[in-house]
């Protein structure tokens, strides 16, 4: 099954620039994956590496909250345009989920924020909100932005209409041309060093 290839920050060297880069609300929660055929229906579900076990229980939610609130209007766009094989990205975070973990009681959400269909790549930014916005409950796109060092900037000071807390994915291209990058706000980033001390830079670069 496919795994979600990790973003880069957009900090020190592993900075460029994306000339009018469609800009999406990034969700603290877990990363989580499905994958549909023709023929099987839903029926694999992983985490961000590795497929969904007892490990993580609160990871043992999501199959059965995507199957009820994803998974049939999922495969209806699938069936609609005749693909054979999909795989969905989506996080699954609730009010109190915090750099991946979770709190119990807390109610549960599943927002949708890429697909690869067909064994093809991840789609472009601009085919994902065609075939989904309006389907299931996807990530909030914030509008096209250049993204340069001074567009990051106003990530890291929270200065962007629409943004959570967490920061933003900017996305040009498609399937294996597709560059993705991602910036935190300074709120975030703070919170996360508070709380988890030596273990802060692993959780701010995963």
């Amino acid at each position: 099954m496919k795994d979600y290839p990790s973003i880069p920050q957009s900090i020190g060297q592993k900075f460029r620039e994306m000339p009018h880069a469609f800009v999406f609300d990034k969700l603290d929660g877990s990363s989580m994956r499905a994958e549909w055929t023709l023929k099987q229906g839903w029926w694999k579900f992983g985490k961000r590496q590795g497929l969904v076990d007892d490990s993580n229980q609160a990871l043992t939610e999501a199959p059965g909250l995507f199957l009820q609130q994803m998974g049939e209007p999922l495969e209806r766009v699938a069936v609609e345009h005749k693909w054979r094989h999909l795989i969905v990205f989506f996080e699954f975070w609730g009010d109190q989920s915090f750099a991946g973990r979770h709190i119990d009681g807390d109610v549960r959400h599943l927002t949708l924020f890429d697909a690869d269909r067909d064994k093809k790549g991840i789609i472009s930014p601009k085919e994902f909100r065609e075939l989904f916005e309006g389907k299931v409950d996807t990530a909030r796109f914030l509008g096209n932005y250049n993204w340069t060092r001074g567009f990051v900037e106003r990530i890291y000071q929270g200065d962007l209409e629409g943004i959570t807390f967490e920061g933003v994915v900017g996305k040009v291209g498609e399937r294996h041309k597709l560059i993705r990058a991602k910036a935190k706000t300074q709120a975030w980033l703070n919170k996360v060093k508070e709380l988890y001390g030596e273990d802060a830079e692993k959780i701010i670069n995963s």
